[in-house]
């Protein structure tokens, strides 16, 4: 009878202590590991490098209107576009800020990620809180989805205004200079 009674001490002992979960709680780990990867090929498909070299551009361009532009009047069209130019470019800062912080995000997340993993894998931590963790991180991996789609549409939108503005500022800034040197 006590052998019936310390086998079962011991058989309970080892169930009781095992995480029956285990293996669902890495598939949720890895799964967020996976959305976070899916972010990061976002964000190295639509590099931030390409926005600083028309950054450069901008900046020239703004450079030149201003050094050769002296007017008294000025058309309304004209200052229309020079406006919306002045704003774009200063839309670029705030972008770049944008994509270091999801970048940097992602980046971190993936480690977080990593070592919640690992925990969980070898039972390490407060077992109990498991899922409380994992949910925290769901939370994050979705802010880090929406800075990142916010990131897109503002690159979106800034090589949209790129194309639309720049060809026709440029080609202003040119005339404006050739005019200077008569």
């Amino acid at each position: 009878m006590k052998t019936i009674f310390f086998i079962s001490l011991v058989c309970f002992t080892i169930f009781s202590c095992s995480d029956f979960d285990r293996e669902q709680l890495i598939h949720q780990v890895e799964k967020q590991q996976k959305m976070l990867n899916q972010l990061n090929t976002q964000l190295e498909v639509n590099t931030i490098n390409d926005v600083a070299t028309l950054k450069n551009n901008t900046m020239q361009t703004e450079l030149r209107i201003k050094q050769n532009l002296h007017l008294d009047t000025i058309n309304m069209d004209l200052a229309r576009q020079l406006e919306e130019f002045k704003l774009m470019r200063k839309s670029i800062n705030p972008l770049m800020k944008q994509y270091l912080k999801a970048k940097n995000g992602v980046k971190e997340e993936a480690g977080v990620l990593k070592n919640l993993k690992r925990d969980i894998d070898e039972g390490r931590g407060e077992r109990q809180r498991y899922n409380e963790y994992i949910r925290f991180e769901k939370q994050k991996v979705k802010q880090l989805s929406a800075l990142t789609t916010d990131f897109l549409n503002a690159r979106a939108k800034f090589i949209s205004d790129y194309n639309r503005l720049y060809p026709p500022i440029e080609a202003f800034s040119y005339t404006l200079l050739q005019k200077r040197r008569k």
